[in-house]
Order: C-alpha cells, then structure tokens, then sequence
C-alpha cells in the first residue's frame, strides 16, 4: 500500500464568508496588509469570526468555522493600487472602497476536504500542530484523488 505523502505547509486563517468564497473558487485573490515569503500550497482554515451580513449577501447560512476546509496555492502576493482594487473586483469581492497599504494574495487550485478537519486557527501563516497533520494529509489524497475523479 502506498504511503500518504506528509506534506509540512503553512496555512492561513480566514473569515467567512471569504474562506467559503476561495475555497468553492469564486473568489481568486484574498486581500491582506502584509506579505509572506512563502509561496505553493497551503492549508485553508475557515476561522471562527464570521459576518452573517456578507454570509447573506454571497448567498450562505451556517457555514463551517473553526476549522481546515481544504488547500489553496498561493501563486503571487502584489501590490494593490486604485487601479488593481478595480480592475481584481470580481476576483477578490470586497465591497468596499479602495484603501493603500493591502496587497492582493492571488490564489489558485482550490480543493476542498468532503469532511472539514476542527482545529485552531492564528494569526499570520502558521503550521498546523503535529497531532492534526496525519489527518490533512490523509484528508488532502482523498480530496486530490476525488479531483482527478480516482474517487467517487
């Protein structure tokens, strides 16, 4: 039987609505005030705050919070000027009016775990505790395999 790759990445905390929205890829470019060296895969944690305003206005109720929803690559972190704010609306979905200091983290590859896996969110990127990380990554395989439609 083959081994379960133990991928180590980092993983990022996001509130919904927005996690939901990168995770199901309606959403490509989440919006934050600093920048990571990092770049590839990482862990998507759906965090435990949440604002049932915009939960309405995306169309969703009772989402998952306080917990690993799946993986998501980060690509590119850029800059965000007036001009990006308007032209990336689609892809990053924040109603709001444009304001310095953020930059775009441009996301891509969503896969989402059929079964979220609970644990602690933080601030930043942070590495999931080592009791959690068997479970990702078992829970990862079946969602890349379920992906490639290896599992129904």
């Amino acid at each position: 039987m083959e081994s379960i790759p133990q991928h180590r990445w980092p993983a990022v905390s996001v509130r919904q609505p927005w996690a939901e929205l990168l995770i199901n890829g309606r959403k490509s470019i989440e919006i934050r005030t600093w920048s990571p060296e990092y770049r590839g895969r990482m862990w998507l944690h759906a965090g435990l705050k949440s604002d049932p305003e915009l939960d309405r206005k995306f169309g969703f109720s009772d989402l998952y919070r306080g917990g690993f929803i799946g993986s998501i690559e980060l690509i590119a972190v850029l800059p965000i000027t007036e001009e990006r704010w308007r032209q990336w609306q689609d892809k990053h979905l924040d109603p709001g009016s444009y304001q310095s200091g953020f930059v775009a983290w441009m996301m891509t590859g969503p896969r989402r775990f059929r079964v979220p896996v609970p644990g602690k969110g933080q601030r930043n990127l942070f590495y999931p505790t080592p009791d959690l990380v068997p479970q990702l990554n078992a829970t990862e395989q079946t969602a890349e395999l379920e992906e490639h439609g290896a599992v129904s």
